[in-house]
């Protein structure tokens, strides 16, 4: 391991840095090897604080992805070259050999992520992880995340869902749900931590409860959330067919649940839906979300989108134009197809040319922006409850709608604990500007 005679024991008490790449799922298994580490008497550090050891947790969903986890080695070589690294997730699960290059002293796969406290001292650089496992999820706890207004539960990993384009089911193995039981004594240890909001989280979070026994509907995990007595609770990501009526209902009831849905269309083109692999048409996916938008008061609807799937020709292109210009989208998320070594779609014919992908990548993206400014615009003179998410800056409190909206507020004094109601005033840089609410102002 290189410069490892200087480096401390194993058994030493350690400077160690979690480097974070990727989605919500891997920020909260971050968290949870901080807690771990730190239960074991080691202290986490900035990865610029001169660590001992490095855990760079990856992600590898697109080929940008994994540029940045290299990109995060050499920088980290750089900066603290006696660092042992220890290269952990999606890309050590599916790619380890690869990362020999790089100099990594460990590579870990997602299946012993959550041992790497009880392994700083051991090096296995180019080893090929075991295999994913099947069953219940095991619990990886989170007291509490930072100063945070806002928390991530995991309660759900894996997916069997196949898309041609996707790497994530090798990345990471077959759906997997945490109990009930366990959903519950994560939402109870971040409502104690005093979070105001928790997001739950998953890699197809619409599948939780299908490998339990007995199995649990997912209507199951929403009970548990609502009995938890947490302020505001959100979900990451739901699948175009599993924004069912009841998760509709439950969303438009108010109480905690804050009314927004992020659900990955992907493609507004029926042939390039289907050469996807994704099951649904895009007149059944404008039928669901239309349904939700009509029926969730303020609901911020937000969309994944691919461009330059392979077979994309303008005339998909302009369907998939078209479609989203026709919905009540508050945000996309777009993304250049990438091939992904082990899935369907990096042999197929067809690819389009990169300086097409960009363009056409730029055009929704400036649709993106218009439709925000004008999500945001029809909240103007409304009144909302916000939960502040840190410190106020230069007499300026920043905030969150429960319908996602970034807010600025005046603000003077201590930060506020828990919600605060605004009045909506005017369109701001980036969301709304808004001022504390007349004390008579109710509302839920």
């Amino acid at each position: 391991m290189g410069a490892g005679e200087d480096r401390p024991g194993p058994d030493a008490a350690l400077r160690v840095a979690v480097a974070t790449l990727g989605c919500k799922v891997n920020q909260y298994e971050s968290r949870a090897l901080e807690e771990a580490l730190e239960a074991r008497g080691h202290r986490i550090v900035a990865a610029r604080a001169g660590p001992d050891v490095v855990v760079v947790n990856s992600c590898t969903v697109t080929h940008r992805s994994d540029r940045d986890v290299r990109a995060l080695v050499r920088r980290i070589r750089r900066e603290s070259p006696a660092a042992r690294i220890v290269l952990t997730g999606c890309l050590a699960q599916v790619d380890p050999e690869a990362l020999e290059a790089l100099g990594v002293d460990a590579v870990v796969g997602n299946a012993e992520k959550m041992a790497i406290p009880d392994r700083l001292g051991e090096g296995a650089a180019g080893s090929r992880p075991p295999p994913l496992p099947s069953g219940p999820l095991a619990p990886a706890p989170v007291h509490r995340f930072g100063a945070r207004a806002r928390a991530f539960l995991k309660v759900q990993d894996g997916c069997e869902a196949r898309c041609s384009y996707c790497i994530v089911p090798l990345a990471r193995g077959p759906s997997r749900s945490l109990p009930p039981d366990e959903v519950a004594r994560g939402l109870a240890r971040f409502r104690s931590a005093g979070h105001g909001e928790v997001v739950l989280t998953g890699v197809h979070l619409g599948f939780w409860g299908r490998d339990l026994a007995p199995p649990r509907p997912f209507s199951a995990l929403l009970d548990v959330a609502e009995a938890s007595g947490v302020g505001r609770l959100r979900l990451s990501s739901l699948e175009p067919l599993e924004v069912a009526a009841e998760v509709v209902a439950r969303l438009a009831s108010g109480g905690p649940w804050c009314p927004h849905l992020h659900v990955p269309l992907q493609s507004g083109d029926d042939r390039i839906l289907a050469a996807m692999g994704r099951p649904y048409t895009a007149a059944q996916f404008a039928e669901r979300v239309g349904a939700a938008v009509d029926t969730v008061p303020g609901l911020c609807l937000g969309l994944d989108v691919i461009v330059g799937f392979p077979g994309e020709d303008r005339r998909a292109f302009g369907n998939t134009v078209r479609l989203l210009a026709s919905l009540p989208l508050a945000y996309l998320h777009v993304f250049p197809f990438s091939p992904r070594r082990g899935t369907r779609a990096a042999g197929m014919a067809g690819r389009v040319d990169p300086a097409v992908v960009k363009e056409r990548a730029r055009i929704l993206r400036e649709l993106s922006r218009e439709k925000q400014r004008s999500f945001w615009a029809r909240q103007v003179g409304r009144t909302a409850w916000v939960l502040p998410e840190g410190e106020p800056e230069s007499g300026v409190l920043r905030a969150r709608t429960r319908n996602y909206a970034p807010v600025q507020v005046p603000w003077a004094g201590p930060v506020p604990a828990g919600e605060v109601r605004v009045e909506l005033t005017a369109l701001a840089d980036g969301g709304l500007r808004g001022r504390p609410a007349p004390r008579s102002e109710t509302g839920g």
